[in-house]
């Protein structure tokens, strides 16, 4: 079957070895997928048999198990299969499914020689797991027979890519911008709210309800309390934060005490607090260079909320 698929990678003298989706050893490979892979947008889990046995388990992303959040830059940044492991601690060798096992296996006082190895999430080891795998005395490193379809990149993302938020707030500055830049700004709030909405999330915006100068009768206290209580209602704030502003900083604040997941963006040139950047709740922040840059790399945060 190796000869009809082209591997990015393949040591000269070695194979990869094929076993149905179904077989026992790979089952406790997607078990161990389920369980301990710390990346939930490629998540891979992998066992090492000797003697008939499992006799260690891991997933990639450094065993962190199933349901971390993280937000991937690759993913971020549209990086290609193989390319930008650097960007991202998960995705580095060191936290690839083989390195993590072989380090459990020796935590574990077990000799990982004459082993096999079962990997189910992923259809293709990189060299350095390669290396790893073969200094260790590996013997045979196992696929499902499916395993460049099952776990082909763009049909494991279309599965995992998939936002849970359901709505977001976009927060931003609009008081104390600079002389005529307002309307622009807004404009890019809603052009933010429109790549939301193609993603089938909700978007609100605060401005399109109070802004200063369209509505400039609400009450003080009534802007408050209408932006606290949507702020605790959506799933998620969308905060631009290029020009400090006391308004986006309490609405950062407030959805960090409802328990929100605050996504930060800002222009590379601006200067961001780091009270703000410093934020628990802050799971991404991007910068970027022009507004399309912006709602693009929005749209790939959301998709692995």
């Amino acid at each position: 079957m190796s000869a009809d698929i082209s591997y990015p990678y393949m040591p000269i003298d070695r194979t990869l070895k094929y076993v149905p989706h179904t077989h026992p050893f790979m089952q406790a490979a997607l078990i161990a997928r389920e369980n301990r892979a710390g990346d939930s947008i490629y998540p891979v889990g992998i066992v090492m048999v000797k003697h008939g046995q499992v006799v260690a388990t891991a997933g990639n992303g450094f065993d962190k198990g199933s349901g971390t959040p993280h937000i991937c830059p690759r993913i971020v940044l549209d990086c290609k299969s193989g390319e930008g492991y650097e960007l991202c601690s998960l995705h580095d060798p060191d936290g690839h499914a083989e390195s993590c096992l072989l380090k459990r296996a020796v935590a574990a006082g077990i000799d990982p020689a004459q082993s096999d190895v079962y990997m189910y999430g992923h259809w293709w080891a990189c060299e350095p797991c390669w290396q790893k795998l073969i200094a260790a005395g590996v013997r045979d490193l196992y696929v499902t027979d499916d395993a460049h379809v099952r776990f082909c990149r763009e049909k494991v993302l279309s599965e995992t890519l998939t936002p849970s938020v359901k709505s977001v707030y976009i927060s931003g500055a609009l008081s104390n911008l600079a002389e005529g830049t307002g309307e622009r700004h807004k404009v890019f709030y809603e052009e933010l709210g429109a790549a939301v909405r193609a993603l089938g999330i909700n978007a609100y915006i605060p401005h399109l309800h109070s802004d200063p100068e369209r509505h400039p009768d609400i009450l003080a206290e009534k802007v408050f309390s209408m932006d606290v209580e949507q702020v605790e209602r959506q799933d998620c704030l969308v905060a631009e934060v290029t020009y400090p502003s006391l308004g986006t900083g309490g609405e950062i604040f407030a959805a960090y005490k409802a328990g929100k997941p605050v996504v930060l963006l800002s222009h590379k040139s601006a200067p961001v607090s780091r009270f703000v950047r410093g934020n628990p709740s802050v799971v991404y922040h991007i910068e970027y260079e022009t507004y399309e840059e912006a709602t693009r790399m929005l749209q790939n945060v959301l998709k692995q909320l």
